[in-house]
């Protein structure tokens, strides 16, 4: 029996999420994971107009809203005050904290992110997140064609790139963090594990009619 493929709606900020979650797509055609991420853009993290859009999605496939935490951190448009009231029937939301710029971070290794942790150390980005204006040059120096809406040119997921974003996400030196990283290292395993059972059945499934045969 084939492993039934999981799809799941990621209403997401824009353009650069978009465009992340499409190589995501192609990472798990590639390697046969049984997962399809259908991104639903809503072009801002603003939580009023973020539940628009899961209003209009909820009825679909499985879904999940995938934003920044900045504007939260800063109550921006009373989004932190909506967001703790939201009803019990809206999900929780997989924020980056605090920007896609640091969930970009994560994929490097653990000398880059801390050079670039200082840079947001002495920004007090993490108390105070900065603006784009601000992070865009420090970013740069670790991406430097990256530009908003899309990836840097030469960024691919790999199997590599995604082993140092799950173990950057746990690593205790590591500031920046990501709800999103966790609930894509958690649905890979599902679906490791889930591929590992339906081999295992179908070995026995073999083995037991070879038995058959070899008894007629």
């Amino acid at each position: 029996m084939l492993n039934p493929i999981m799809h799941y709606i990621i209403i997401c900020e824009g353009g650069s999420e978009n465009a992340y979650i499409q190589e995501l797509n192609k990472y798990f055609k590639e390697q046969e994971i049984n997962i399809i991420f259908r991104p639903s853009p809503v072009n801002t993290g603003h939580f009023k107009e973020v539940i628009k859009k899961y209003k209009c999605e909820r009825k679909k496939n499985k879904f999940y809203i995938f934003v920044d935490y900045d504007i939260y951190k800063k109550n921006t448009n009373k989004n932190n005050d909506n967001y703790t009231k939201k009803s019990k029937g809206i999900p929780d939301f997989l924020f980056n904290y605090f920007n896609f710029e640091d969930f970009l971070i994560l994929h490097l290794n653990k000398n880059s992110i801390l050079e670039y942790q200082k840079k947001c150390d002495d920004k007090n980005h993490f108390n105070i997140p900065m603006k784009s204006e601000i992070y865009m040059p420090l970013i740069k120096n670790f991406f430097n064609d990256y530009k908003k809406g899309n990836l840097p040119a030469d960024f691919k997921i790999s199997e590599e790139s995604l082993k140092k974003l799950f173990f950057n996400n746990q690593d205790a030196d590591i500031k920046f963090e990501s709800d999103f990283a966790c609930f894509l290292q958690e649905i890979i395993l599902q679906d490791s594990k889930r591929r590992c059972l339906t081999s295992s059945k179908n070995t026995t499934s073999s083995t037991k009619s070879l038995e058959k045969d070899s008894q007629k």
